[in-house]
């Protein structure tokens, strides 16, 4: 059964019972999101972000406000959470999980819009990120062996199959084919051989690109939403953050001299190694090809899931460029770096 959601007399309720913020003078929802709920309340002591956390394996809301201060402690600016009146970071309420925080100023760049100078903050970040996080124990895992022991190319198969029933009685041509595509492609992808205990893992943000950087004019003023912090080979979410920012992937294309600078910005601050190199573009794939973005689009309540479907679009499109021009640039990035 689906949690039911809260009106706003009901969160402002929620947050005068539990929190120390001053009289609430405005609450507004903030629908840029596709998962968890958000709310930005002005207060007379401030302005904050209350957070409704949707509840799914890959979160740990728990671990998220010690990441940030471990975070801010070496200069990665990131918001400040505010704990209950009893003392806890996390609030349970009527089968639900919120968080409360700092409100940052500034603006989030819409997917493959990024400037120059993004790319080159967006880089050094994930760089300073890895770098930062490695003073904490490891996260739980994230793409790794067990992440593709559950997630098969015939678990695959399962959803997509699932998901095109789905897609052919809404009549969502575009979703049909898209579908099609990837039921097509997962016998093709098993001839990709990862070594996963070969790659560089990093303690990380999980799910690092454009949507979780907050800006300003010419800079990057805050990077949100460690909720789903983990362990990850650093090269995926290098690769994947570049492909969601840079305009010239819109269309699902990687761009190689791009690309290219993106990775020499991040390896100021951490290293790969030559496997991380050769197979970053190998993993990203794989991965695109066995995750069933369409599932989540159907399962997902949030007023805003339409943006779960341009991301199920847009990453099949990839899939297909992957498949005609991995070999190629794969070659590319070993001459650069290897």
């Amino acid at each position: 059964m689906d949690k039911r959601g809260f009106t706003i007399s009901e969160i402002g309720q929620i947050i005068e019972k539990n929190y120390d913020v001053g009289i609430i003078k405005n609450i507004n929802p903030i629908l840029e999101g596709a998962s968890s709920e958000c709310f930005h309340i002005i207060t007379e002591n401030g302005d904050y972000i209350f957070k409704d956390i949707e509840m799914i394996f890959m979160n740990h809301p728990d671990k998220e406000p010690l990441i940030n201060n471990m975070l801010s402690e070496n200069e990665v600016p990131v918001s400040e959470f505010y704990k209950t009146r009893n003392g806890e970071y996390l609030l349970e309420y009527q089968g639900h999980i919120f968080h409360l925080q700092s409100f940052i100023k500034g603006k989030i760049l819409e997917v493959n819009t990024a400037p120059e100078w993004f790319m080159k903050e967006s880089a050094e970040m994930l760089g300073k990120i890895h770098k930062a996080l490695e003073g904490i124990s490891s996260l739980s895992s994230g793409i790794g062996k067990e992440f593709f022991n559950f997630i098969t190319p015939k678990a695959a198969k399962i959803s997509y199959e699932k998901s095109l029933n789905i897609a052919l009685k809404h009549g969502e041509n575009q979703n049909v084919i898209d579908l099609k595509y990837r039921i097509s492609l997962l016998d093709k992808i098993k001839s990709i051989k990862l070594q996963m205990d070969r790659f560089t893992y990093k303690n990380t943000h999980g799910d690092y690109f454009i949507s979780q950087i907050i800006c300003g004019e010419n800079c990057i003023n805050a990077i949100i939403d460690f909720t789903s912090a983990c362990v990850h080979p650093a090269c995926f979410e290098l690769i994947r953050s570049y492909s969601y920012a840079d305009p010239k992937c819109i269309d699902g294309k990687i761009d190689y001299d791009n690309l290219v600078k993106y990775i020499k910005d991040y390896t100021k601050y951490s290293k790969l190694s030559t496997y991380d190199i050769k197979m970053m573009a190998y993993l990203y794939y794989y991965q695109l090809a066995v995750c069933d973005y369409f599932s989540q689009y159907y399962e997902s309540n949030n007023s805003n899931k339409s943006v779960l479907c341009h991301y199920a679009h847009w990453s099949t499109m990839l899939c297909r460029w992957f498949e005609e021009n991995i070999e190629e640039l794969t070659d590319k990035l070993k001459k650069e770096f290897c």
